[in-house]
């Protein structure tokens, strides 16, 4: 692919041009409007594009990105956010899970929708976690709770997810706090 200071081979001239004759333009006065993608439309795109395969989870931190305005901040902090539609995760496997929300948040974009509520659940153990604050990790336990808790973020933080995220934000208490996110949706 060409890029600043680099011209086409001419292999790459040759394919171009035999593009560009396909190309028609758009009738006069037809504004383009966005099919609906149905469900099993996209999880057979889904399937075709990654072949079915979820990337590998990125353990790296991630930081959230809040809303854009202090005043939508302040009243996702305080709880008081108008959620337009809400998906509960827990009890998905992780492959699965990040499938369900790329899907459904594509659909809520389609819609109009803004302000998404992602429940993940706090994990299987997660009392037992908190019971154990204190004391040392052991490498052999089993693994921490909250698979889907932590993975969100990380997923929200991907490019695939980019295009449709504007933010989020662990969710208030009343929204189930430390066990769901506020997914704010470009407009």
């Amino acid at each position: 692919m060409a890029g600043p200071g680099r011209t086409l081979t001419p292999d790459e001239r040759a394919l171009w041009r035999k593009v560009a004759r396909t190309a028609r333009p758009l009738p006069a006065g037809e504004a383009r409007v966005p099919r609906q993608i149905g469900d099993e439309t996209f999880s057979a795109l889904f399937q075709r594009s990654t072949g079915g395969a979820v990337p590998a989870l990125n353990t790296g931190s991630v930081s959230g990105r809040t809303p854009a305005d202090r005043g939508a901040e302040r009243k996702v902090r305080r709880g008081r956010v108008e959620i337009d539609a809400r998906i509960d995760l827990h009890g998905e496997t992780a492959a699965r899970a990040r499938q369900m929300l790329l899907a459904f948040l594509s659909r809520a974009a389609m819609k109009g929708h803004r302000t998404i509520l992602v429940i993940t659940g706090k994990g299987a153990n997660a009392r037992a976690e908190d019971s154990r604050r204190f004391e040392p990790w052991q490498p052999d336990e089993r693994s921490l709770p909250g698979v889907l808790r932590r993975s969100v973020p990380l997923w929200l933080a991907e490019p695939e997810f980019g295009v449709l995220v504007s933010g989020y934000a662990p969710a208030h208490a009343r929204h189930g706090g430390a066990g769901a996110f506020y997914v704010m949706l470009r407009a």
